[in-house]
């Protein structure tokens, strides 16, 4: 493996994406945070129980990618998925509403949905917040979804979105992403689905579907109705996948980046996710 750049929001995560030198563009792993040394213990455990392909047993990790303790093992379509606790922080906020304050969510592409639903459900104690014909919306905190599931062929990324700490902030940024010449293949809009969330969408270098995200419902376990594929089939608003009329079409480009067919292409580096929520 080549050299590796540990990138940060403007929160104190140590980083929440990592970018490593390698011959092909892919999606390398994902990051979870566990709140102690205890709790990784325990999932390692539930790994273990669970028949999950364990690839390490807990130990000190990386001090260059913020040390801490954790260890690693695969969903069952083969995307490594990083435990972690105790990672290194960053003492002060970046005082930058320009930037992403964290990562938002991770979206994978999965083929056998009730097999890898059962794995973040069951192993990783993930709730489903909400499933659709399309996605399965998982969350592990009070944001509606932190990891969900894309119905689609192959493993591997879908999209990933990062947070902005409101609408103007994320008019800024997508308005620099445009003068840096990353043109919208989807937005400014807001989904009329799942979330309610703000979105605009890019695509990187490495052909990876970015957003750009902000106003994620937050979700009270004790409340929030659970509602499947056909509640939202009966009761999503009408005009499309924007509420508000606006972003009603993906570009072509924006469809092939998520189902993969832009990053198989591309040599370039891998993609480490540091999702740190759980």
């Amino acid at each position: 493996m080549g050299p590796t750049a540990y990138l940060r929001a403007t929160g104190t995560e140590h980083h929440v994406l990592a970018l490593h030198e390698k011959p092909q563009a892919g999606l390398l792993s994902v990051g979870l945070a566990a709140a102690d040394t205890a709790a990784v213990d325990a999932l390692y455990s539930r790994a273990i129980g669970f028949g999950a392909d364990v690839i390490d047993a807990p130990e000190a990790l990386d001090p260059l990618a913020g040390g801490g303790y954790g260890f690693s093992f695969r969903t069952p379509d083969g995307i490594v998925q990083k435990i972690s606790s105790g990672v290194e922080t960053h003492r002060d906020r970046i005082n930058d509403r320009k930037r992403p304050s964290k990562l938002s969510h991770v979206v994978t592409r999965a083929a056998d949905f009730p097999k890898l639903r059962s794995f973040y459900c069951d192993l990783l104690a993930f709730k489903l917040s909400d499933a659709t014909d399309g996605i399965d919306f998982l969350r592990c905190s009070r944001d509606h979804h932190s990891v969900a599931l894309a119905r689609a062929d192959g493993a591997g990324m879908h999209h990933m979105a990062f947070e902005m700490p409101d609408l103007d902030s994320l008019m800024y940024a997508s308005g620099h992403m445009r003068a840096k010449g990353y043109e919208l293949e989807w937005g400014v809009g807001r989904h009329s689905g799942p979330g309610n969330n703000i979105f605009s969408f890019f695509i990187e270098p490495n052909g990876f579907a970015a957003e750009y995200t902000t106003e994620m419902e937050q979700v009270d376990d004790a409340t929030y109705p659970q509602r499947d594929a056909q509640w939202w089939r009966e009761n999503r608003p009408r005009g499309g996948p924007c509420a508000w009329g606006m972003a009603t079409q993906r570009s072509e480009r924006l469809v092939k980046a998520r189902l993969g067919k832009l990053a198989a292409d591309v040599d370039g580096c891998d993609a480490a996710i540091s999702h740190h929520v759980a």
